[in-house]
């Protein structure tokens, strides 16, 4: 809790600020700490903070599914020459073989407009990803190259129907009229019925093998509502429901569409997709029809815009998992799971006049971010492990993609680096909310499956720090207060040290840094960026530049779990 005297100086320090705001903030720290000491030693027995915590609530069939038959070889193919509605049915039928075989297909150089990874090359050039996995944690698993006839107008495509039709009980052809809703309506129908998903152009390209249509959708709606309401009504009870999917952007112009790539995933897990525009008032209003028949705190997972969608799930009680543009997933998630290896926080002796900051890269909650973007700054940066950064990545791929997990642990270390969890977008903040006894539950959970101390949560959630008690909760986004406590405020929630976020724009960074006090340690973190850009050569230069004030201050740079650890020495507290 924030003593009165350190309220007194943020007051000084902030004299816009009115009293009545400050005794609301003071009142707040109070009350929340008097509600997390009666409920302490709960709290250190592994139970509920403040009563609100979720420790028994049953995790079995919530989390990520896995495909569950393992990888003992793979079949490569590469799909860079395939146009769109060619790669929707090639990973389609990935996800139906790969469900149940040991020979598991692997695509390459899938497209996504979202995937602007490519900056060592330039704005427009993939991050493709696909061989980077083979080199790095698929070394071991056999390997053999699907060979591909150039003159097919999808080749890739192509390859995979003539080496795998046993595997095909029929067709389902979309709608391009009513292109997203039926895209996404024939993904779960094929998931169920282990048919190819067609546009009707390319089901003339494989008439001759004789599939059956299972379903032909082109005429049968005129809105999406239609189309979602007659999906549900035929095929939800039928999917699996462990986790939610929406999906948006499927178009079939190559140029625009973010891509495919996550739909052997779907397929393979029998999981329901469905699409509604989110900036239309009415299928906005309409999401509430579809995820409310998932149990509350619900993962979903996929896309649709941003803004709308962080406010309106979370005030549902669920929480979106962004899913952009990651191939195989049903290859990386066939291996064990793991546990990860925690690091040990680094107390440093706090001084006066000593500013202590914290960088991180943001928006790891994303699987494109955690896949694609950071692995490649990784590898692709010359100044990595320059600076101690805190990436935060999404802690389920311990589940998802277990061995690339291990891949980030190793580099990660090798490079003095920390890995941070955040578990997606828009998550309930407060009890208020249905779904926040599971979101607790869920992040306590893979918090500790990865060994992370970290959380990162996009809007400030003062309760879920209570219950989930990481080492260190970061609060905010960037400096934009209105979504959590001010950049330079910290403190802890029982064992929890909790810290807001600023930006590293000047605007934002040099106002604290003017700010600093002289008498006292300052303890800051900011957020750099995300790993779509060399975010790394960024902090580098960032941290030149900071040094560089000469303002009579002492700057010291380390990981979030080490600024938490010297915060609690500061304060007295047991540093583990």
């Amino acid at each position: 809790m924030k003593s009165w005297k350190t309220c007194a100086k943020t007051y000084n320090r902030n004299p816009n600020k009115t009293y009545l705001k400050l005794m609301k903030k003071t009142l707040t720290y109070c009350f929340g700490s008097l509600l997390c000491l009666m409920t302490l030693a709960s709290c250190q027995n592994g139970g509920s903070c403040c009563g609100r915590a979720a420790t028994d609530v049953d995790l079995t069939g919530r989390l990520y599914p896995k495909v569950k038959t393992p990888t003992k070889s793979l079949v490569i193919v590469d799909l860079q020459n395939d146009d769109i509605e060619g790669q929707v049915a090639a990973i389609g039928l990935q996800g139906i073989v790969n469900r149940d075989s040991e020979q598991k297909i692997y695509v390459m150089n899938s497209r996504c407009k979202d995937n602007h990874g490519g900056w060592k090359t330039g704005p427009h050039d993939m991050a493709q990803m696909g061989q980077f996995w083979l080199d790095r944690v698929l070394k071991d698993i056999p390997q053999e190259t699907l060979t591909l006839d150039a003159t097919k107008s999808n080749p890739g495509f192509s390859a995979l129907v003539e080496q795998y039709k046993k595997h095909i009980k029929g067709v389902v052809i979309y709608d391009p009229e009513l292109v997203e809703a039926t895209i996404e309506a024939a993904t779960t129908i094929a998931a169920q019925t282990d048919a190819l998903i067609v546009s009707p152009r390319l089901y003339e390209e494989v008439k001759g093998y004789g599939f059956p249509v299972i379903r032909d959708l082109r005429g049968m709606f005129k809105t999406n509502i239609e189309c979602v309401d007659w999906l549900v009504e035929n095929y939800f009870g039928t999917a699996n429901r462990d986790v939610a999917f929406t999906w948006s952007h499927m178009t079939t112009d190559f140029q625009e569409s973010w891509g495919a790539a996550n739909k052997d995933y779907v397929v393979a897990n029998r999981l329901f997709t469905y699409f509604l525009d989110i900036q239309d008032h009415d299928q906005c209003a309409y999401y509430e029809n579809i995820v409310k028949k998932y149990p509350a705190g619900t993962q979903i997972m996929g896309w649709t815009d941003e803004l709308k969608a962080d406010k309106l799930f979370a005030e549902y009680g669920y929480f979106m998992v962004p899913f952009i543009s990651v191939e195989n997933m049903t290859v990386m998630s066939s291996f064990p799971s793991v546990q990860g290896t925690p690091i040990e926080p680094k107390a440093l002796e706090a001084e006066p006049n000593t500013v202590y900051i914290a960088m991180l890269v943001s928006d790891g909650d994303n699987l494109l971010h955690t896949m694609i973007y950071m692995p490649y700054t990784i590898e692709e940066s010359a100044a990595y492990g320059d600076v101690p950064v805190t990436w935060i990545i999404n802690p389920a791929i311990v589940d998802l993609a277990p061995r690339v997990f291990t891949w980030y642990e190793q580099v990660m270390n090798e490079g003095g680096q920390e890995m941070g969890a955040m578990m997606g977008d828009g998550s309930p903040t407060t009890d208020r909310y249905s779904g926040f006894s599971f979101y607790c539950a869920l992040t306590r959970h893979y918090l500790r499956q990865a060994g992370m101390h970290t959380l990162k949560q996009m809007v400030d959630g003062e309760a879920v720090a209570w219950n989930v008690q990481p080492y260190c909760l970061e609060g905010g986004y960037a400096g934009t207060d209105w979504r959590g406590i001010g950049s330079d405020e910290y403190h802890m929630d029982n064992d929890c040290f909790h810290i807001g976020t600023t930006n590293s724009r000047p605007e934002y960074l040099d106002k604290v840094l003017d700010s600093a006090p002289v008498d006292e340690p300052l303890f800051l973190s900011v957020m750099i960026g995300t790993a779509s850009e060399d975010v790394t050569t960024y902090a580098s230069e960032l941290k030149k530049q900071i040094e560089a004030r000469n303002d009579g201050r002492k700057y010291v740079f380390l990981r979030t779990a080490d600024l938490a650890a010297t915060y609690r020495a500061y304060k007295g507290l047991p540093v583990e």
